[in-house]
């Protein structure tokens, strides 16, 4: 008979051999015992060595035939049998070889916590620069709605700034936003992010049945009274775009999803909203003219190219022009209801 698994571990894949075998590398490498872990590999239908590679790994390989990342998430989700689930993307690995077992750590010494997120992304010394970027804020539109840093240098300070600090020890911080109406943008389905599965089954019902709730779980997490946790020392490592092209690939996939509100549109920007204080719905309306002042976004571009001391954030202006200029093509196709297919993510 199987040993139950205490910790599940969720990775949606489509052709991304390129980087799993660092991720399941880093999660063999875990100090957390590997009898009470299982690796969901929810795959949408891969064509290169993904599906060997996760075989050589022992994982336990689920199809997606609708091939979403959305569909995947609900798949792993609902196949988990661990008492906590970690979303893990195909292209994050586990930098500290103690990222289980800390923020397993900080799930049992402080009970009121159910979800814990990483101390944040590192960017891959070897990779290309505009990961910097990426991994810090997402998208131009991200940072301009939030201004939350990702990045492992300044997430737990940036929360610890605007929302105060509810509780701190040698392994984790803690916070609390039960008082604030403006949450921070925290997705817990991806990042080495961990949530307590049983808590969330038992208590959120809704989110089983309606898979775009799967990526706002922290939101209604924090109607329910729960904790947040960041532990410290455990960055994510995210390989997360080759190059520039490719990511404004993934930006143009965004703001379709957005626009014509599709499964991931309503698990991301689209959905979040819905938790937002009114005059945040407002401040969306926004950013098209904050993108073509020029002066504001050249502002924000100067500004973090110099505290961060890297050039690669002074394509911020371009970024916030490129996405504008995206909102306003896609929302005129929708408007006059002109035929357009929708391509998969990042294509």
């Amino acid at each position: 008979m199987g040993t139950t698994p205490e910790i599940s571990i969720v990775t949606p894949t489509l052709n991304s051999a390129n980087t799993l075998e660092k991720v399941l590398q880093s999660v063999k490498r875990q100090s957390f015992p590997k009898r009470k872990i299982e690796v969901l590999i929810v795959d949408g239908g891969s064509t290169d060595n993904t599906i060997k590679i996760a075989r050589r790994y022992r994982c336990k390989i689920i199809p997606n035939p609708k091939v979403g990342i959305m569909e995947a998430e609900q798949l792993g989700y609902l196949a988990a049998k661990g008492k906590y689930l970690v979303g893990l993307a195909p292209d994050e690995v586990l930098e500290n070889p103690k990222s289980l077992e800390l923020k397993y750590k900080a799930m049992k010494t402080h009970p009121q916590v159910k979800a814990v997120l990483p101390t944040g992304y590192k960017s891959p010394d070897d990779h290309h620069p505009i990961n910097n970027y990426i991994n810090e804020f997402g998208d131009p539109f991200s940072y301009f709605m939030y201004r939350d840093s990702k990045g492992y240098q300044y997430l737990s300070r940036n929360l610890e700034k605007k929302y105060g600090k509810f509780y701190e020890d040698q392994n984790c911080a803690v916070f609390s936003f039960i008082n604030f109406r403006q949450l921070p943008l925290i997705e817990l389905w991806a990042g080495g992010c961990m949530i307590d599965l049983a808590f969330v089954k038992s208590q959120l019902p809704q989110v089983q049945k309606d898979l775009h709730l799967i990526p706002l779980i922290f939101y209604l997490l924090i109607q329910k009274g729960s904790l947040l946790a960041v532990t410290k020392n455990d960055p994510t490592v995210h390989y997360s775009a080759g190059s520039i092209r490719k990511y404004l690939k993934k930006i143009r996939s965004r703001v379709e999803y957005n626009i014509f509100l599709t499964s991931m549109g309503k698990g991301g920007y689209s959905g979040r909203q819905h938790f937002d204080p009114p005059l945040m719905k407002f401040k969306k309306y926004l950013f098209v003219p904050y993108s073509f002042s020029l002066i504001f976004p050249l502002f924000d571009s100067l500004y973090l190219a110099w505290t961060r001391k890297t050039s690669i954030y002074l394509l911020h202006l371009f970024l916030c022009i490129y996405t504008s200029i995206l909102i306003i093509y896609f929302f005129l196709i929708k408007s006059f209801n002109i035929g357009h297919s929708i391509k998969l993510y990042g294509h």
